[in-house]
C-alpha cells in the first residue's frame, strides 16, 4: 500500500475548523505521483559540493497536512500561553488562528493589502500584523476593519513596498523588514530595509539598509547572535547581537544555499530548535533544511511534495510539531495539477528535536490602544 490516511481533526465548515490528514507513505507515493518529485528535484542539482546527512521525505514516519489550501500561507507562530497556532494567507489577506486543543479555527479577512506576518503580544489577546507597508494591531473580538488599529508605517514614499517578515526579540522589541515592489516572482532589488520597533511609540528605526527581500529572523539560544535572511542573496547571515541595546554588528555569512546546488531556490522562513540548529524553508526548492550554524552545513534535509515551501515554526504543547507553510503563488493551472498539496500546511512529527517558545512583543497598552 502506498499510503494511508486518517482524519485527526473533525471537519466543521461553519466554524472553519482545520482539517488535518495524517499521511504515511513509502516510495510508492512518489511512484504514484512521479511529476511531484521530479519537479522538486529539478530545482537543485543531484550532486552537491558538500556532504549532506539526508533524511528523505519518502522515509517520514508521518506528517500531516491540511486539505484546505491557501494561496500563500506563511508566518506560522505558536502562542504557548493560549495554545494557539497563528498563520496568514498573505495574498488572500486572511489571518488564521487554530486552537490546538479543540481544533477550532478563527479567520479574519483584512482587505487592506498583502498581509505577511503575525506576532503575539505579551499579556494580550491582540496580535501585531504586517499589512502592506503598515503595522496594525488586530482585535480578534471585533469583526472586519473595525478590529484593526494602525500603529505605524514604513518605507514612506515607496507605496509598493511590503512588510515581509517580523519577530520579537527576548526583550519584546519587534524586528521587521520590507521587500521592494513585487511583480510575479521578481522583486525590485535593494529597495527594502530591516527595522526595529519598541514601545512606547513604535517608531521604525532602520537597522539594515538596503535589502531586497527582508525575510527570516532567529536568535541564538543565548541571544548573542541574530540570524537573518535577505532572500535575494540566497544566504543565511549572522550578526553579533547586543540584547540590552538592541544593536547588531559584525555581519557575516554562515551559509549559502547555492553551495548545495540550490541555485533556483530561495531561502525563506526560518526557525531555531532547542539544540540551536536552524530550520529553513526553501521556496522553489521543495525542501526544509536543518542547518548547523556553527559547522555551517546542512545536517538534515526534508523534501516535500510541493515546490513552494514558504516558512516554518514550532507548535503543539511540547513544541515538537514543525509547521511548514506552503504556497500556490503564481502557479498556473497546469503546475497546480501536478502539485495538489501546494498551499497546504504540513505538520512534521518525529524530527528528534523540538522548538523553543517564541518571544512576544512588549506593548503595555495594547488592549486599550485606539
Amino acid at each position: 500500500m502506498s499510503y494511508k490516511k486518517k482524519i485527526v481533526v473533525k471537519s466543521d465548515s461553519k466554524n472553519n475548523v482545520l482539517i488535518a490528514t495524517t499521511l504515511t507513505y513509502n516510495r510508492n507515493f512518489f511512484q504514484k505521483y512521479p511529476s511531484i518529485l521530479s519537479r522538486i528535484r529539478s530545482h537543485r542539482r543531484q550532486e552537491s559540493n558538500k556532504p549532506i546527512e539526508v533524511i528523505p521525505s519518502v522515509n517520514y514516519a508521518t506528517f500531516s497536512y491540511t486539505n484546505v489550501t491557501y494561496k500563500h500561507a506563511t508566518s506560522p507562530v505558536c502562542d504557548p500561553d493560549l495554545n494557539l497556532l497563528y498563520w496568514v494567507d498573505a495574498l488572500n489577506q486572511n489571518v488564521h488562528a487554530l486552537d490546538w486543543n479543540t481544533g477550532k479555527q478563527i479567520k479574519r479577512h483584512i482587505d487592506y493589502g498583502e498581509v505577511n506576518f503575525i506576532v503575539p503580544i505579551q499579556n494580550s489577546n491582540r496580535v501585531l500584523l504586517g499589512v502592506k507597508s503598515e503595522l496594525y494591531l488586530l482585535d480578534w473580538e471585533v469583526e472586519g476593519s473595525a478590529g484593526l488599529r494602525l500603529v505605524t508605517l514604513v518605507d514612506q514614499g515607496q507605496p509598493d513596498n511590503t512588510l515581509n517578515e517580523g519577530k520579537a526579540d527576548a526583550l519584546g522589541r519587534l524586528w521587521a523588514g520590507t521587500k521592494g515592489a513585487q511583480s510575479g516572482n521578481m522583486v525590485v532589488p535593494d529597495n527594502g530595509a530591516l527595522y526595529k520597533f519598541e514601545q512606547p511609540d513604535f517608531f521604525p528605526h532602520v537597522v539594515l539598509k538596503p535589502v531586497s527581500i527582508s525575510n527570516a529572523l532567529a536568535w541564538s539560544l543565548n541571544n548573542s547572535v541574530l540570524y537573518y535572511i535577505d532572500s535575494a542573496t540566497k544566504k543565511i547571515e549572522a550578526f553579533d547581537f547586543d540584547l540590552e541595546r538592541g544593536h547588531i554588528s559584525k555581519r557575516r555569512t554562515i551559509f549559502d544555499i547555492t553551495e548545495y546546488g540550490y541555485e533556483k531556490a530561495t531561502p525563506d522562513g526560518m526557525t531555531i530548535d532547542k539544540d540551536g540548529m536552524l530550520w529553513v524553508a526553501l521556496m522553489f526548492g521543495g525542501s526544509v533544511i536543518r542547518v548547523d550554524p556553527n559547522a555551517k552545513r546542512i545536517i538534515e534535509l526534508y523534501e516535500l511534495p510541493v515546490t513552494g515551501v514558504s516558512s516554518v515554526g514550532w507548535a503543539g504543547p511540547d513544541l515538537d510539531q514543525l509547521i511548514v507553510t506552503t504556497s500556490r503563488r503564481n502557479m498556473d493551472q497546469e503546475f497546480s495539477s501536478h502539485e495538489p498539496l501546494a498551499g497546504s500546511l504540513f505538520i512534521l512529527t518525529n524530527t528528534g528535536t523540538a522548538g523553543v517558545p517564541s518571544f512576544k512583543v512588549a506593548f503595555e497598552n495594547a488592549d486599550e490602544y485606539r
